[in-house]
């Protein structure tokens, strides 16, 4: 059988926790079920899921639509997105049968790449691989999610680079049909003898540019933490968002935080095991001081009011309130105490984003 293979190629670094992994999980379903509909596609497409954080996994390896099942997207710290193509890379020549002599191969394959992100690792490897030898056969359609992609990178990759504003209302919805009626035109297109073709995403979602930002090995845009409920020692991630003066406040209190402080508290999440294994394993080596952070979250595990403590190990993890709390890293006591900043604070060590 002649496949169309199509690549979900998704990040799901620490930046991408929260709402954008659970629209996409959703989105990814919706597809499925859309695309089920659709003659030509149940005919020819094959589906793939790969994530990518500090390493990459294929969720999902290249499978018929009939048999498709959307998988759980998790989360993981950094951005590794040369690591990313070498996955993706290697799918290909494991999945993708090409055309011979002595016989016609698979469509050319369809990946969309889904970013909100500066790489944390060194990509150049990767891309040259990628311009040498899969550039002029696969299309690649780069998704910069929030305009947060690194367009200086992703130009390198393709000429489709699609700015995806994810604050406007309906805004995944839109995105999700936009993949969906571009896979189903494509079907039509490579069965009729032409090529891939994409249809047109609304302006009202197609609006947020990004600058060409270089290789830092952190996302700055973000504070993010990796904590432990001290009930569960169940995982969760922190994200803090920096507001650069974007938001208002009525509030004279909140309106001189926003003038001190650099991160506004976005999200803190639950996440699986699999964190770590997603994750590249290497320090950071950067912190971020409580005094530049507002918001305290909750524990997402056990809904703890602190979920931000930091042990001396420098583990942090979640506490009711002042007292005595054992730290779920490393597994001394100690007396905690409610901290408002006033005392200077104390430096937090963060993950890449």
């Amino acid at each position: 059988m002649r496949k169309f293979p199509i690549f979900l190629l998704i990040d799901v670094s620490e930046s991408m926790a929260g709402d954008a992994l659970v629209q996409l999980e959703s989105g990814m379903r919706q597809i499925t079920a859309d695309l089920m509909q659709d003659p030509y596609a149940l005919e020819t497409a094959w589906l793939s899921v790969i994530a990518f954080a500090g390493r990459a996994r294929t969720l999902v390896p290249l499978t018929e639509l009939t048999e498709f099942v959307p998988p759980h997207l998790p989360v993981g710290g950094g951005t590794g997105l040369g690591g990313a193509l070498v996955h993706l890379m290697d799918e290909i020549d494991r999945s993708v049968t090409p055309s011979s002599p002595e016989q016609k191969g698979d469509w050319k394959p369809l990946v969309f790449l889904m970013t909100d992100g500066v790489p944390t690792d060194n990509a150049e490897s990767a891309l040259r691989r990628w311009k040498e030898k899969y550039a002029h056969r696969v299309a690649l359609v780069a998704v910069s999610i929030g305009g947060g992609g690194d367009q200086a990178i992703l130009s390198r990759l393709t000429n489709d680079i699609i700015p995806f504003d994810d604050t406007v209302d309906g805004a995944f919805k839109k995105f999700i049909t936009w993949i969906t009626n571009s896979v189903k035109s494509s079907t039509r297109s490579v069965t009729a003898g032409g090529g891939i073709t994409l249809t047109k995403i609304g302006d009202d979602v197609s609006g947020r540019g990004s600058g060409g930002m270089p290789f830092e090995a952190l996302d700055d845009r973000y504070a993010v933490f990796v904590g432990r409920c001290t009930d569960t020692k169940a995982p969760y991630v922190v994200k803090y968002e920096r507001h650069m003066n974007r938001i208002g406040a009525q509030d004279p209190h909140l309106a001189e935080l926003f003038k001190t402080r650099e991160y506004l508290l976005k999200a803190a999440v639950p996440v699986q095991q699999d964190y770590f294994e997603l994750s590249d394993g290497s320090k950071t080596d950067h912190s971020v001081s409580s005094t530049q952070l507002i918001g305290q979250p909750d524990c997402p595990h056990c809904h703890a009011q602190f979920g931000m403590a930091v042990c001396g190990c420098g583990g942090i993890h979640c506490v009711s309130g002042d007292g005595e709390a054992t730290c779920p890293w490393c597994g001394k006591t100690a007396t905690y105490g409610v901290s408002d900043g006033s005392d200077g604070g104390f430096d937090i060590g963060r993950g890449r984003g």
